[in-house]
């Protein structure tokens, strides 16, 4: 029996998150599939070299789209296409069901409710088929995208996966504790040195290692660094407290053989699992982190972490410290807790073996595939790509995208929409569609 064969974009994200947990993805796919490496410069091609000029020239372009992605299809001989490429997908879904296609698309919800993510799934909600393959990591990311649209309720429910290692228990010689995030003030890293400063008071000599690269516009990076330097002036941290920037390969194994603990304290929007969580399982790493969105689903209390409390009943999501530093300080100083947790994480870690986790993926696409056939147009694309989502209430749910300020814009015109809200304000935007991502938590004060 012929493989299973797939076309995926060959480049590589230019965050170094993004670009660690796809290169792993599809090294682990390409173990059980036939995976043929397609350039990007093919797909930009597609488009004439600009998406955005590709858009002026919609519904004209879409004949001439499709019949280039008919070619690239026939070339890589495919029927399949793991889109890692998110802006493309509305435009190719666009063109594939104007051509009725005989092709699959494959991706992945890496975030939903951040400003660039929503606006993609707002795209891709009128063009999405059975055909398609959208992996959620977590139900609760599941959640949120069915809380835009319906159609969502196609998404399968598959985690991201992790190649196991073999490595000796962490004795490390310090008190050290790890978080790996970007730098961005929805990753909470003032809070955690906050939190930080409380561990201090009871463990002197702890140590606090942050790898990661700030991310944001100029002005965003400026004010945070500003912001973080402050509170490294308060709390007099400078000679307990190391930012090391991206880390990657050797050198982030090192991060993770030094440390005692890991903490992520975010409560961004657009999170959905937490890959750096399954890192330290790996690792036999106990964690420390928020009750938030995914990270709810990926630990388990008690057994390889400890969660700490998040609530969402102001402007934004609040976490208590208090409680943050106390798990911090409890896995500091109790070796038997520090011992039994870090069993825990080795034994949970192979539940994400992509051993465990590829041959599921590779069964839902056959399944998908099953369905092979012609692409029937349910609803009239031309002019569902260009009426104002308000109007579309059989296809949204126009309640929860109404705080977006969203619903004049078309599926076809958000995509181009610019958008850089202040963080209070894109809270409570999209508040409505990721409520539950703060889980069951009381409120308490974030500094």
């Amino acid at each position: 029996m012929r493989p299973l064969r797939i076309g995926y974009v060959g480049g590589h994200s230019a965050k170094v998150n993004e670009r660690v947990i796809d290169d792993q993805w599809t090294a682990y796919l390409g173990e059980y599939t036939d995976l043929v490496r397609i350039p990007p410069f093919v797909f930009i091609r597609l488009f004439g070299g600009s998406i955005n000029k590709w858009m002026r020239r919609f519904p004209d372009g879409l004949d001439e789209l499709g019949e280039g992605l008919r070619r690239v299809c026939a070339k890589y001989d495919v029927q399949v296409l793991y889109m890692n490429l998110p802006m493309m997908i509305p435009f190719l879904l666009m063109a594939r069901n104007y051509k009725q296609l005989d092709l699959s698309i494959l991706f992945m919800a890496h975030s939903v409710a951040s400003p660039f993510w929503l606006k993609q799934w707002i795209g891709i909600t009128p063009f999405l088929t059975d055909r398609d393959i959208l992996l959620t990591s977590t139900r609760s990311c599941k959640r949120a995208l069915t809380n835009i649209a319906p159609v969502y309720e196609s998404a399968t429910e598959i985690p991201l996966c992790i190649g196991m290692r073999n490595t000796a228990p962490s004795e490390a010689a310090e008190q050290r504790i790890l978080a790996i995030s970007r730098l961005e003030n929805v990753k909470n890293i003032d809070a955690l040195l906050s939190c930080f400063f409380r561990v201090r008071e009871q463990v002197p000599g702890a140590k606090l290692t942050i790898a990661g690269e700030f991310t944001g516009s100029q002005q965003q990076i400026s004010e945070y660094k500003q912001m973080l330097e402050e509170l490294m002036d308060r709390y007099e941290l400078h000679q307990a407290v190391e930012f090391v920037g991206p880390k990657t390969g050797e050198a982030k194994d090192q991060l993770f053989s030094a440390a005692s603990l890991l903490v992520n304290f975010s409560t961004d929007p657009g999170e959905t699992f937490g890959f750096n969580l399954l890192e330290a399982k790996v690792w036999g790493l106990p964690v420390v982190c928020t009750k938030w969105d995914g990270f709810q689903a990926l630990v388990s209390p008690d057994e390889d972490g400890l969660l700490v409390d998040s609530s969402w009943n102001g402007e934004k999501p609040c976490i208590d410290l208090e409680k943050a530093a106390q798990a911090c300080v409890r896995l500091l100083t109790d070796s038997r807790l520090q011992r039994q947790l870090s069993e825990g994480a080795r034994k949970n870690a192979l539940l994400y073996d992509y051993r465990v986790i590829m041959p599921k993926i590779v069964q839902t696409v056959e399944a998908h595939l099953a369905l092979s056939g012609r692409i029937e147009n349910k609803l009239p694309l031309e002019s569902v790509a260009t009426t104002p989502l308000r109007e579309l209430p059989h296809i949204y749910d126009i309640e929860r995208l109404k705080p977006s300020g969203w619903l004049h814009e078309t599926p076809l015109s958000i995509l181009s929409l610019e958008s850089a809200e202040p963080l209070a304000e894109w809270m409570s935007r999209v508040k409505p569609l990721i409520r539950h991502f703060a889980g069951e938590g009381m409120i308490y004060a974030q500094h």
